[in-house]
């Protein structure tokens, strides 16, 4: 009865989210979830749950060039994590994020005082990433990989692989934390 109706508190915490945030379907929001857009929009899929302190921070550079993050259906975004979109960030379905991830793609200043150019970031279907990870600017994820905690990921990550380490580097082969095997 208590787990029913914190699902159902978690619901209608996602049905406020609308107003600020695209959503399609469903979306469960454990706890307070903090936005921040400035020329940029933010797209959440159906089934997709926030946890507590979540942070999506979208700021493009003008009304002719916005940002854009997508997060795909029956993902999961852990605790304290902080996803900052400058261009385009994508996270396909079933993304499993654990707490206190830091996903980068805006880096809001280069170095020198020059402005950085965010290059996007796409996290493909059925990713793990662990905890306390750090995803920068320009990497691909590919399916079904899986990122070990405390990993600083700067360069892209093969399908169905085990990344870990800071750099990322790869340990293994493996199947998605769902199953999916390469073909």
């Amino acid at each position: 009865m208590v787990n029913n109706l914190k699902k159902m508190v978690g619901y209608l915490r996602g049905l406020l989210l609308r107003g600020r945030i695209n959503i399609k379907g469903l979306v469960c929001s454990h706890g307070p979830t903090i936005i921040y857009k400035s020329y940029g929009s933010i797209k959440i899929g159906d089934r997709t749950c926030l946890w507590p302190g979540v942070k999506l921070a979208v700021s493009g550079r003008n009304s002719e060039s916005p940002a854009v993050l997508r997060i795909g259906e029956r993902c999961s975004i852990g605790d304290r994590t902080q996803i900052h979109c400058g261009k385009n960030v994508t996270l396909g379905n079933r993304v499993l994020i654990s707490w206190d991830v830091n996903i980068i793609e805006n880096e809001y200043h280069g170095l020198g005082g020059t402005e950085s150019e965010p290059r996007g970031i796409n996290i493909d279907d059925e990713v793990w990433v662990g905890c306390r990870a750090v995803i920068l600017n320009g990497v691909r994820i590919g399916r079904g990989a899986t990122i070990g905690a405390g990993s600083v990921v700067t360069k892209d990550v093969q399908p169905f692989t085990l990344a870990a380490g800071n750099p990322a580097r790869l340990i293994r082969q493996s199947d998605s934390w769902c199953g999916s095997r390469p073909k």
